[in-house]
């Protein structure tokens, strides 16, 4: 019972008492204010499920120093009955009810600890001399389908490191690109996020599918990542929205935002540098076809998700501030970048593609000031603000020969910065004013 409930309850008490009100008018009342359901307790769940595997980790370490000397028998029993143990403990304390769930995913977790060394173990006891990746996939799905018949978060954000996991040690060390990794995680992963409403799932799962994208290209990394970054946060940020105007999980929409915003920045800032410009843009991936399909459904995708931002959820004549966020002008910055990366406009290198995107970010700050100021948003004026100061600054190391000529920048970009100053304070100032 929370503390505000028991304090109403105490004072519909001494009403009763003092003959203020009577029972049936005390009923009535206590009624305004039902009990809530009490939150899951995510301190409690963390640590346990921390020192879980921690622990599992110990028994394992303890086996492995006297494995040798275990008979063949006795090790498949110890391995099996500690297997059958951790999950039988964690189906025992989730009977007894939500406030043992911590205890019982603790066990969970330790029991898909042991079923991953058991893995190793079997594999060492029989000598089977397998492709060792193999065990993170076999490890990985067995987590994910007990995220899925539990539910649980913990096991899935388990299935999505191993799924990354494996994907990095077969594409780094096999060289062997794993598709169906983005795609597990995408079909299984993300899809258990939406179901359970995890914003923590979620926070794991999205960059998970990011990493598994990029591993299977790393051998075309710095000529992939820009198209496929920029791409994954026009995805992302349509997302965002979607996620919050139609009321489909409207609590991840603020996270996808950040996501978004992270890979959109970081991406544009990066390809305002000529440098950066003459050896991104080539056509020299363009023949790799596994790269070249995740640009293409990655961009499509983010294409079609501002389809249905801008078409059935936008009403721009009515709502014309809309224009002046930052998220409606990642779809032709996507497709300028993919059109780029593609070669088919490579003429477009060093300064000549540079320059256009310092525009596009030199407007997209102002446009983020500008917004923040009319709309009194702090976050977004100073986000506007320090964004414009880093292409103040990155311009003044590579552009600029002349010292007069960057102190000129600078104090030109300097009091552009006192003058947003006191704009935003002018608005704040007005709208304080229209309050009654």
């Amino acid at each position: 019972m929370s503390r505000d409930r028991k304090f109403i309850l105490h004072e519909i008490e001494r009403w009763i008492k003092d003959g203020i009100i009577d029972r049936s008018q005390a009923d009535r009342i206590s009624a305004l204010y039902p009990e809530e359901a009490p939150s899951r307790n995510w301190g409690t769940l963390i640590f346990s499920v921390i020192g879980a595997i921690i622990f599992g980790l110990g028994i394992i370490l303890l086996f492995a120093y006297n494995w040798d000397a275990i008979p063949k028998f006795a090790k498949l029993a110890i391995i099996f009955s500690a297997l059958v143990g951790a999950h039988g403990a964690g189906f025992y304390f989730r009977s007894k009810g939500e406030k043992y769930s911590a205890l019982s995913e603790a066990f969970f977790a330790f029991g898909t600890m042991l079923f991953g060394s058991g893995i190793w173990l079997v594999a060492q006891i029989y000598n089977i001399d397998e492709h060792y990746p193999n065990a993170f996939i076999v490890w990985g799905i067995g987590a994910l389908m007990l995220a899925w018949s539990m539910p649980s978060v913990v096991q899935g954000v388990m299935a999505s490191i191993l799924l990354v996991l494996w994907c990095s040690f077969e594409n780094f060390g096999f060289d062997s690109r794993t598709n169906i990794a983005p795609l597990l995680i995408l079909i299984g992963i993300l899809p258990l996020a939406w179901k359970m409403r995890s914003r923590i799932l979620l926070a794991v799962a999205v960059p998970s599918f990011i990493l598994s994208l990029l591993f299977n290209c790393h051998y075309f990394f710095e000529r992939v990542a820009p198209a496929l970054f920029i791409s994954i946060a026009g995805l992302l940020l349509a997302l965002a929205i979607i996620a919050k105007k139609k009321n489909l999980f409207p609590e991840s929409s603020a996270l996808l935002a950040v996501y978004g915003n992270i890979l959109y920045w970081i991406s544009l800032y990066i390809f305002t540098f000529p440098d950066a410009d003459r050896h991104i843009f080539r056509n020299y991936w363009f023949n790799e076809v596994n790269s070249t399909i995740y640009v293409l459904v990655t961009a499509a995708a983010a294409i079609s998700a501002w389809g249905l931002v801008i078409f059935p959820l936008g009403k721009f004549k009515e709502d014309l501030n809309r224009l002046y966020r930052v998220e409606h002008f990642a779809v032709p910055l996507t497709v300028l970048a993919v059109t780029l990366n593609f070669g088919w406009l490579s003429e477009f290198n060093g300064w000549g593609g540079a320059a256009v995107f310092n525009i596009i970010f030199l407007f997209q700050s102002i446009m983020l000031i500008s917004f923040g100021c009319r709309n009194v948003n702090s976050k977004l004026t100073a986000a506007g603000t320090i964004l414009l100061a880093f292409l103040a600054f990155a311009r003044y190391a590579d552009l600029f020969d002349s010292l007069l000529v960057r102190g000129i920048v600078f104090l030109g970009v300097g009091a552009g910065i006192f003058i947003v100053g006191m704009l935003y304070s002018r608005s704040k100032k007005e709208a304080a004013e229209v309050k009654p």
